[in-house]
């Protein structure tokens, strides 16, 4: 056996033909079986300098570097930001920390995160390129519904967007599927180019007042009928809800009454423009009540919101089943979380197979 006494930590030595291994020590005195013979010239030659090693950490800050350029890449890609923030912005403001609070140069760790702005735009592309790809992969696993949208950018440009929504480990989530540029022209009519348009607008003042209040609720509802949480439950609740407003609106403005009118309220309203407003409610509110018919009418089974309350009206093909359900206290504990969540489980379909299929085909 031999005797030794480590201070610290040692590293590989050979003594006597024999190698010792690391050791982690503060003082220690005891005993060391030698582990492995070797012979002087071979250990040396391990321990010879290699280009790996001479390299590993160069190598390792470059990717420490690159790493950091996507990272950043995409929060300027969330954030919205033109893609000159990068050297605009970030780049000098990191010099700024590490020169001020951190006390070190800066010019070499600056070198290794390319940030400029074709930089950042080919990130940007190349991480998109694979989230447009496991998204697409995935759709073709699944049921999913889409939806197509239209908007314009500040230049007036006009996009077409398509979102899709579907469930992915138990949960809804809202994807923007892609946004395409549509061939289209914008005008811009200006008092200097058209007097006679202009004349006419303002003939119609009284129109434009009454049309921006509402659409100012047709904005609100558009507002609620967006986000991952939607679901026909919530979107009859919404469009229901909707309705009596625009019904509470007509009986409101034909006495008289423009409080939901705001705009409409400060112009010099006639009697006429008020009996047109009334047509155009009642012919609104029939519109939407025809449009919208299915899910209006839909006919919601109670026990889709709440599960454990009274089944005695329900479907006698599922009432044992919901009589089972009610009972598992595992699952009573997720419906804490919500009804949505709450069917959202795998283990739903499975174990109630009728119940699950009556909730999914609604």
């Amino acid at each position: 056996m031999l005797k030794y006494i480590c201070r610290g930590k040692a590293s590989f030595e050979c003594i006597g033909g024999w190698r010792l291994a690391d050791v982690d020590a503060a003082a220690v005195i005891g005993s060391f079986s030698p582990v492995t013979p070797c012979s002087g010239a071979l250990f040396a030659q391990e321990k010879r300098p290699t280009l790996d090693r001479m390299f590993a950490s160069t190598s390792q800050r470059n990717d420490d570097g690159l790493r950091a350029s996507y990272n950043i890449s995409l929060l300027i890609a969330k954030s919205g930001k033109p893609h000159t923030i990068g050297e605009k912005l970030i780049l000098p403001a990191v010099e700024e920390v590490l020169k001020t609070v951190l006390h070190k140069p800066a010019s070499d760790i600056i070198k290794r995160i390319p940030l400029s702005n074709n930089t950042v735009e080919r990130r940007i592309d190349e991480m998109s390129s694979d989230i447009e790809s496991f998204l697409c992969n995935y759709l073709q696993t699944t049921h999913f519904s889409i939806q197509l949208d239209e908007s314009t950018l500040p230049d007036n440009a006009a996009l077409l967007l398509a979102y899709v929504r579907f469930i992915m480990n138990q949960e809804i989530y809202e994807e923007l599927l892609f946004a395409r540029t549509l061939i289209t022209d914008t005008k811009e009519f200006l008092d200097t180019k058209d007097k006679i348009l202009k004349d006419n607008l303002m003939k119609r003042k009284t129109d434009m007042a009454y049309l921006t209040d509402l659409f100012t609720k047709f904005n609100m509802v558009n507002l609620q009928l967006q986000g991952d949480s939607l679901n026909l439950i919530k979107t009859k609740s919404i469009l229901s809800a909707f309705l009596a407003i625009v019904k509470l609106m007509k009986q409101n403005i034909g006495r008289g009454e423009f409080s939901q009118f705001p705009n409409l309220s400060q112009t010099s309203c006639q009697e006429d423009d008020v009996s047109t407003y009334v047509q155009h409610l009642n012919a609104l509110y029939s519109d939407f009540e025809s449009r919208f018919e299915d899910i209006l009418t839909m006919v919601i089974p109670p026990w889709t919101i709440n599960p454990y309350g009274d089944i005695e009206e329900t479907n006698v093909i599922i009432q044992e089943e919901l009589t089972e359900l009610s009972t598992n206290e595992e699952l009573k504990d997720q419906f804490k979380n919500g009804y949505q969540q709450f069917w959202l489980q795998n283990n739903i379909p499975v174990t109630y197979p009728i119940d699950g299929i009556y909730h999914t085909r609604g």
